[in-house]
């Protein structure tokens, strides 16, 4: 059975994102869709939530399965949010024993289509600049009021610049309650890509 991603939100397994100067494709799962997305600032007076995202990574994959955050002590207003340093940290380590990566960030937007700011990309540079990380880069889901895929933005900071991926519905096929994800399209990276996301060891 293969089951596709609706544009209207509805019921489905994730999304592909693609960036051509990255030669893995990236998988958003549906866990983690549904989690950040309990948190988007529908109402007036809806504050900024986030936390850190989650996953693994191979030569051909970066797959972001987990979110964790807000956090009681974050700092949260209509248009700010910073994570609660201890508690993110602790997030980190939790994830890390069970086996997943840190890959960065995600937060909420009170927009239909989400933008990263500057202040956005200031932050996650820093926390590139003060961290042992397991990555050359770290990427920032902002998370804006609809459910659609037109309301998510990702992006991958480095310390040289910011590139947004591009987002994709993507199919499953099912098979005795298995599902596994199937790539819309093949996709190569150009000749010389420059940016990897890689395990360090």
């Amino acid at each position: 059975m293969v089951t596709w991603l609706r544009p209207n939100g509805g019921c489905a397994p994730g999304l592909v994102g693609r960036l051509e100067s990255v030669a893995q494709q990236l998988l958003l799962s549906a866990d983690l869709l549904t989690y950040v997305r309990r948190h988007r600032q529908c109402s007036p007076w809806a504050k900024e939530a986030g936390g850190q995202v989650f996953g693994t990574i191979s030569a051909e994959q970066i797959r972001v399965t987990v979110a964790t955050g807000p956090y009681p002590l974050d700092e949260r207003s209509r248009y700010r949010y910073r994570s609660d340093p201890a508690a993110a940290q602790h997030a980190i380590r939790a994830q890390s024993e069970s086996g997943l990566l840190y890959l960065g960030e995600w937060h909420t937007h009170a927009e239909d289509q989400p933008g990263i700011s500057g202040l956005d990309g200031d932050a996650m540079r820093l926390l590139l600049a003060k961290s042992q990380l397991n990555s050359n880069a770290l990427l920032m889901l902002i998370v804006g009021r609809k459910t659609t895929v037109d309301s998510l933005g990702l992006w991958t900071v480095t310390a040289e610049r910011v590139d947004q991926w591009r987002l994709e519905y993507v199919a499953t096929v099912s098979d005795r309650g298995n599902t596994t994800p199937v790539w819309l399209k093949k996709y190569s990276p150009p000749p010389g890509s420059r940016l990897r996301f890689h395990e360090r060891s």
